[in-house]
């Protein structure tokens, strides 16, 4: 994959920068109220905190304006794409003009969090994790925030996270239509009538040492593969394997984006002052209004966290190849499609419980 290019914003290009001559509430009344619940130390330690939030779209932007009311001190913030129309229903701080000059998602999040408080640092990065440069350059942060459409993405963040030993939150949200009851209910046709959808999410939470977003089941290594190498995607297709496409328009709606986005924020807290029981991997269903909590233990055998992985290595393994990824060399069949897809055990002690799904057709993040 050829490097992209990476420009890095300070301040929202062609706008007055809000700081110029800003002035404003101290700190104290800024954050009284957070103050009266956690305490002034977890202020200060939100304010020396750098988080990085990969993907800006509808839950990136708005964990990014919740960080930036939360008092979190510099926020590194990275995608590659701009604004589109299609963008205006749920991107937070996202205006028509910005359609009309095809401004970068960087550039909005940027502009959204120095409206809100001047004070926090911030550094944008128009480009791709995928990138290795972009990648190598998201390494300063103590936490990172994973609103990324598909698998190869996932496998970046998680491959940086345990080189690192980052804390990384993974989010992605899920919205299409229901299949409707049979027969249909003659005596309410009101029932009948209703809009009938599948919605919720997730949010899986890596930490350092722990089980990482492989053992999770978070990802599929063969998906992966497909989403490096288009070849490989289009054999797939032709041997009759549905390769999930990030790039496929899918439903959006912004409050399901701000249900999955306050559920990250407050794990991102409680990872910085915990005030509760930490959460391994959490399902949302907003249809049922139901939450359901796993847990899993680290697989000693883990292609990306195990024996023969980077974890720990920090800068002696290097950035990952795009041309490689975890799956096994056995992985696919002469014609380029797995043998047994989405064949990633699931980690979980019971084997009769739902583990994380390994689904990503109605991300949208």
């Amino acid at each position: 994959m050829p490097i992209l290019t990476t420009p890095v914003l300070t301040a929202p290009a062609g706008e007055p920068d809000p700081q110029a001559g800003a002035t404003g509430p101290t700190p104290a009344d800024r954050y009284d109220r957070q103050v009266r619940a956690f305490g002034p130390h977890t202020q200060r330690r939100l304010a020396e905190l750098t988080v990085a939030v990969v993907g800006l779209g509808g839950v990136g932007s708005q964990v990014v304006q919740s960080l930036a009311h939360l008092g979190v001190g510099g926020l590194l913030l990275v995608d590659p794409d701009t604004v589109t129309a299609t963008n205006l229903n749920r991107l937070v701080g996202a205006k028509p003009a910005d359609v009309a000059r095809a401004a970068t998602k960087v550039t909005v999040a940027a502009r959204t969090v120095r409206t809100i408080n001047p004070q926090v640092r911030v550094r944008g990065i128009a480009g791709s994790i995928l990138d290795p440069v972009v990648w190598q350059q998201v390494r300063p942060a103590e936490v990172i925030v994973g609103a990324v459409d598909g698998h190869a993405p996932r496998w970046a963040l998680n491959r940086l996270a345990v080189q690192y030993a980052r804390c990384y939150l993974d989010v992605g949200v899920e919205l299409g239509p229901a299949p409707r009851p049979e027969p249909p209910d003659d005596h309410n046709q009101e029932a009948n009538s209703r809009v009938r959808l599948e919605a919720g999410g997730h949010l899986a939470v890596v930490r350092p040492g722990g089980p990482c977003l492989l053992c999770l089941s978070g990802y599929d290594p063969r998906l992966v593969d497909a989403e490096l190498d288009p070849g490989l995607a289009a054999a797939r297709r032709a041997a009759g394997y549905r390769v999930d496409d990030p790039a496929e328009p899918t439903p959006s709606v912004v409050f399901l984006n701000q249900i999955i986005a306050g559920y990250a924020v407050g794990e991102l807290l409680n990872y910085v002052s915990p005030w509760r029981s930490p959460v391994r991997y959490l399902l949302v269903d907003a249809t049922a209004n139901e939450t359901t909590v796993l847990d899993a233990d680290r697989d000693p055998e883990c292609l990306a966290c195990g024996p023969d992985s980077p974890r720990g290595l920090s800068d002696a393994a290097g950035p990952p190849s795009v041309a490689r990824t975890t799956a096994p060399p056995a992985a696919h069949d002469a014609a380029g499609a797995p043998q047994s897809p989405n064949t990633q055990p699931s980690r979980y002690p019971s084997p009769g419980e739902p583990g994380p799904r390994n689904e990503s057709r109605h991300h949208d993040t």
